[in-house]
């Protein structure tokens, strides 16, 4: 049957921070995301079985319903009322489990993918809304561009355009637990209570962007997750160290890590340190904001 190639592209938070910790555990948030040229390759096909597949070229994906893919392909049939199976192929660019978005932008594009391929059953809306299910970064990640996002990070809203500029995204060994994280912040903020904990404006983060200035957008970026993780996780900040040491005007960690990208505002000097962080043995990747 038909097949569809599309491009998953990863995800940075320009601002992340908690707003308070609500009932059930859950913490609602404000986040700028932004998607990053950075991308695995999905390819989604229908089939007739009613069965799902997926095959991978990462060992660390699971191959079955565990997988974010597979349950939007699940999900997309189900409100879609069609007894169609899909097979998914996907080519792992994106590093797994590093705050990049990995899962959730492949199952974006599995909603969007088989969306296309049955003429487009449902709006962009039903899919924002089934997305969500999911998890709070999969409607950010069939939404993209640049957008401001609240409550648990699903509720979008528009927001002003990234800058021409380069980033590289490293991510070293060290993993980190979001659950962890989390409590980490909990544990630091006093869960988040009424006055324990004053969220950070993002009115000059904005500014800078509207102004297009590289150097006044880095100045402002900000990620509450450093507090809990740089100190348990030395390589977090070396990298980040390192990328400024390289020429970055700003480095900062994405979600809740460990990943870290640096932002350039020349090419060669952000390529020459993609090349300079894999003879530390570090993964690295360039890439650039991808507007929508």
């Amino acid at each position: 049957m038909k097949s569809i190639k599309l491009e998953a592209y990863a995800k940075i938070n320009l601002h992340l921070d908690v707003v308070s910790k609500a009932e059930g555990g859950y913490h609602e948030v404000n986040t700028v995301m932004q998607t990053l040229s950075l991308c695995d390759d999905v390819v989604v096909a229908l089939n007739e079985s009613g069965i799902n597949s997926i095959s991978c070229n990462s060992p660390a994906v699971p191959l079955n319903e565990k997988n974010l893919a597979w349950r939007a392909a699940d999900l997309f049939f189900e409100r879609a009322e069609l007894s169609l199976g899909a097979d998914i192929k996907i080519t792992k660019r994106i590093p797994v489990a590093a705050g990049l978005a990995g899962g959730s932008t492949d199952a974006a594009a599995v909603f969007s993918g088989l969306n296309t391929l049955c003429g487009y059953p449902l709006s962009e809306g039903e899919l924002l809304e089934l997305s969500a299910k999911l998890g709070a970064d999969v409607p950010f990640c069939i939404a993209g561009g640049t957008k401001y996002a609240d409550r648990f990070g699903d509720v979008l809203h528009p927001f002003v355009k990234m800058p021409d500029c380069y980033v590289v995204v490293a991510c070293g060994k060290e993993g980190v637990s979001t659950p962890w994280a989390y409590a980490a912040l909990d544990a630091k903020n006093n869960n988040f209570e009424a006055g324990s904990y004053t969220p950070r404006d993002i009115t000059k983060l904005e500014a800078a962007m509207r102004s297009g200035d590289v150097s006044d957008m880095c100045d402002n970026l900000y990620n509450i997750f450093e507090s809990a993780i740089e100190p348990e996780r030395a390589e977090v900040t070396r990298i980040k160290s390192e990328l400024l040491k390289m020429g970055a005007l700003g480095a900062m960690m994405s979600g809740s890590g460990p990943s870290v990208f640096g932002i350039f505002t020349d090419r060669e000097t952000a390529a020459a340190a993609v090349e300079r962080l894999a003879s530390l043995g570090i993964d690295a990747f360039f890439s650039k904001p991808v507007s929508k």
